[in-house]
C-alpha cells in the first residue's frame, strides 16, 4: 500500500527532526576533547556532564507521551523544537561551565517529549506504520552520522561555541514546517483530544502497561539505550585516540567526528532494514536473533586498533540501530491506539532515565581502567538484553490493534 500525500508529508518531517533531535545530542560527544582543555575536566566528569543531558532527555519522555493526548501533537512539536534553539543558543553563550552544564539539561529536558510525541504520530497517522518507523529511523541517521562530522568540523576550526550555535538554527526552521502540516489522526484512530474540560486519567487500567511482553521490550530497549548512550558518549575521543589514519590533516577532535560520523551512518542501513523486517511475522524472533547478532561486535571493540575497530563499531551500530524500530513496532503491536501516547512515553522514559546512566558508567570505567575497557562494561548490557529478547520470544502473539497490525499486508 502506498502512502497518501499526508503520510508522506508527515514522514518526511518527523525524518528530518529526527535527524536533528539526536544530531543535537551528538554535539556534546563530538567537541568533547576542547571541553576537557577548556574546563580541566577529567573522563568521569565528562561522563556526569552526558548523564544529565541524557537524564532530562529521558525525564520528560513520560509526562511528553501523558500530554500527548491533552496537547496535541503540533503544540507537543513546536515546543520541542523551538525549546531546543532557545537551550542551543544558552549553551553556546554560557559565561562559565555551571551555564553550559544548566544549558545542557534544558537541551535534554526539551527534547525529551520528542519520541512518544512522534511515535504516536505515526503510528496513528500512518497506514503502513512498520515501514514508516523504519524511514523515520534512517533519515534520523543521517542526523547521527552527519552530526559529529559537522560539530566536530565547525569547533575544530571556530570553536565549540559555535558548533552549538549554528545548529540553533534547524529548530526554528523545523518549527516553522511543522505549523503548515496536518498531523491530526487517521479517521478510524480512537486518540481524542481532550480539551481541558474534563479530566483525563494518564494511565487508566494500568496493568495493561505492564503486561509481560511490554516489560520484556521495555527492559530490552533500556539495555539497548544503554550500550548505546555509553558507547556514543566516549566513541569519538576513543576513535581519536585509537586510531592513526592520515586524512587531510585533520586533528584529533574532526577526526574522531569524522570517524564517528563513519560508524553512525551504519544506522540509516540498520534502521531501514529494521522498519523492512518489521513488516514480517514473527517479529518477536527476529528480534532475539539481532540481538545475538550484536553481542561480539560491541565486546571485541575493546582489544582492537585502527581498521579492525572501525569495522567492529560498524557492525555494531548497525545492529543497534537495526533493533530500535523493530522494539517500537512490537510496542504498537501490543498496544492499542489510545495506549500508544503513554506506553511509549514509558518506554522511552525508562530507556533514557536508566540509559543515561551509561555515561557516568562509561566515565567511572575509562577514569579507574583505561578508555579502551568502556566497550568490555558495556557489552555486559548487550549480553543481557538477550536474556529479555528470549522471554520476549516465547510471549504469545499480540493482541489485534484496531489501527492495524503493522508486520505487513494490508492495513
Amino acid at each position: 500500500m502506498d502512502m497518501d500525500r499526508e503520510e508522506k508529508t508527515v514522514v518526511a518531517l518527523t525524518g528530518c527532526s529526527h535527524a536533528f533531535n539526536h544530531g543535537y545530542q551528538l554535539i556534546y560527544p563530538a567537541v568533547l576533547l576542547l571541553l576537557q582543555k577548556e574546563f580541566s575536566l577529567g573522563y568521569l566528569e565528562l561522563g556526569v556532564i552526558g548523564n544529565i543531558m541524557t537524564f532530562t532527555y529521558g525525564l520528560g519522555a513520560l509526562p511528553g507521551g501523558l500530554v500527548y493526548n491533552r496537547f496535541g501533537p503540533k503544540r507537543l512539536y513546536v515546543f520541542c523544537f523551538l525549546g531546543s534553539a532557545v537551550a542551543l543558543l544558552l549553551v553556546a553563550f554560557s559565561p562559565s561551565f555551571l551555564f553550559f552544564a544548566a544549558g545542557l539539561a534544558l537541551l535534554g529536558g526539551v527534547g525529551s517529549v520528542y519520541h512518544p510525541l512522534v511515535n504516536a504520530l505515526i503510528t496513528g497517522k500512518v497506514r503502513e506504520y512498520g515501514r514508516a518507523l523504519g524511514i523515520h529511523g534512517s533519515a534520523g541517521n543521517v542526523g547521527f552520522a552527519l552530526a559529529p562530522v559537522a560539530a566536530g568540523l565547525i569547533a575544530s576550526r571556530f570553536g565549540w561555541r559555535h558548533a552549538y550555535g549554528w545548529f540553533a538554527l534547524s529548530g526554528i526552521c523545523l518549527s516553522a514546517w511543522a505549523l503548515f502540516v496536518d498531523m491530526s489522526p487517521r479517521e478510524g484512530s480512537t486518540f481524542v483530544k481532550n480539551s481541558g474540560t474534563t479530566k483525563t486519567r494518564a494511565f487508566p487500567n494500568r496493568k495493561r502497561y505492564f503486561t509481560l511482553p511490554l516489560v520484556c521490550l521495555y527492559l530490552a530497549n533500556t539495555l539497548n539505550s544503554f550500550c548505546y548512550f555509553g558507547a556514543i558518549t566516549f566513541l569519538p575521543t576513543y576513535m581519536a585516540k585509537r586510531t592513526s589514519f592520515n586524512i587531510f590533516s585533520f586533528d584529533s577532535v574532526a577526526l574522531g567526528g569524522m570517524l564517528t560520523g563513519v560508524v553512525l551512518s551504519m544506522g540509516v542501513f540498520g534502521q531501514f532494514a529494521g522498519g523492512l523486517l518489521s513488516q514480517k511475522s514473527h517479529l518477536e524472533r527476529s528480534f532475539l536473533v539481532i540481538s545475538i547478532f550484536a553481542f561480539p561486535f560491541i565486546f571485541l571493540m575493546s582489544f582492537v586498533t585502527n581498521l579492525l575497530l572501525v569495522v567492529l563499531a560498524l557492525g555494531y551500530f548497525f545492529f543497534n540501530f537495526l533493533l530500535q524500530p523493530m522494539a517500537n513496532t512490537l510496542l504498537a503491536q501490543h498496544t492499542t491506539p489510545d495506549m500508544r501516547g503513554p506506553a511509549f512515553g514509558l518506554f522511552f522514559f525508562i530507556a533514557f532515565c536508566i540509559g543515561s546512566v551509561a555515561s557516568s558508567f562509561s566515565g567511572l570505567i575509562a577514569q579507574a581502567f583505561g578508555l579502551q575497557w568502556v566497550f568490555l562494561g558495556l557489552s555486559s548490557s548487550a549480553f543481557l538484553l538477550i536474556f529479555f529478547a528470549v522471554l520476549l520470544s516465547n510471549t504469545k502473539n499480540p493482541a489485534p490493534s484496531s489501527h492495524g497490525s503493522g508486520t505487513g499486508g494490508t492495513l
